[in-house]
């Protein structure tokens, strides 16, 4: 019936007519929409803070002190107090408070630092209250529970070396969806509405050409971030990736379904959940392991999003 996603923006668009009597202009303004075209809307590199860019650099140059790590990020009050109170929560566990950021380097050690702050800085950029077609809150509360099972998963994994990697890759999974919902709303709750009949991916490419997981990735490889993060987004959706990072990219595709459900109470209805699966025990997890982890995000979220400052955010959109 239709030739491609250009007209089928377009039918979206008299659908939207049919039922609102508004005509709405999309952030996109193209006949046909593309994902080069989304990428070009998305946040630039740019955007991240200066001071971000270079404590990158130095985490990753053992001539830099933990000290002149700590004078760097200080410079820079809303990442370094946003830092403190990330690592300061209970979700991490430290068995005292930490007060300076060298002190942080010096505890946590360099890649941990590094994560923590790579996914405080990135989730803040995107928490744009512009966003009106999905919830912000909600959103934020499946990335949060997929990342903190992604990492108890990854610590009981023997293939995986970065735990940490691994909360931050739960947290940007979805990302691509966050930026479809912002640049192309019309088509994001026209994708929506067809979901009762296939699934997300399914419904994506049929409308646009391309899926959130592929948006996601690309930019990311814009963003210069790291490759696990780039890999573990664009299979988070395939139950038998064999590839580069497979264990860190199975760990996020289960976390990212066993987080849309509520924890299991027991392994009996762990395993319940699993059976829905595809594909779950190529993981070599137990189902105790992904019992406990469930239970755990359950436990720690409310501590997490406070930390990152979503507790308010779905009041500071409306």
């Amino acid at each position: 019936m239709f030739s491609g996603p250009a007209e089928l923006h377009f039918f979206a668009m008299l659908i939207w007519y049919s039922m609102t009597g508004k005509v709405v202009v999309n952030a996109i303004e193209e006949d046909v929409v593309t994902l080069e075209s989304v990428l070009a809307q998305g946040p630039e590199m740019s955007t991240l803070p200066e001071v971000y860019l270079r404590v990158t650099q130095q985490l990753e140059d053992a001539s830099v002190t933990v000290h002149e790590i700590g004078d760097t990020v200080q410079t820079d009050p809303a990442i370094s107090t946003r830092l403190l109170k990330m690592v300061n929560s209970a979700y991490y566990g430290m068995p005292k408070k930490i007060s300076t950021i060298s002190q942080a380097v010096a505890l946590l050690g360099r890649d941990r630092l590094k994560q923590i702050l790579m996914g405080s800085v990135l989730v803040n950029i995107f928490t744009d209250p512009g966003v009106e077609v999905l919830s912000l809150q909600e959103y934020w509360q499946h990335s949060i529970k997929t990342a903190i099972i992604a990492k108890q998963l990854a610590i009981q994994h023997h293939d995986v070396s970065e735990p940490d990697a691994l909360f931050v890759a739960g947290l940007l999974h979805d990302i691509g969806s966050l930026l479809l919902a912002s640049k192309l709303p019309l088509l994001y709750e026209h994708i929506d509405g067809l979901k009762t009949r296939q699934d997300q991916i399914s419904a994506e490419r049929q409308v646009l050409g391309f899926d959130h997981a592929e948006l996601g990735a690309e930019m990311m490889i814009r963003w210069d971030l790291p490759e696990l993060l780039v890999t573990c987004t664009r299979h988070h959706h395939d139950s038998g990736y064999d590839q580069v990072y497979a264990a860190a990219t199975r760990i996020i595709y289960l976390s990212n379904l066993l987080s849309k459900n509520l924890p299991p109470l027991d392994e009996g209805e762990a395993l319940e959940q699993l059976s829905k699966i595809d594909n779950w025990q190529l993981l070599g997890i137990s189902v105790d392991q992904v019992c406990f982890a469930c239970q755990h995000a359950e436990e720690q979220l409310f501590d997490v999003m406070e930390s990152l400052g979503m507790i308010n955010i779905e009041l500071e959109s409306d």
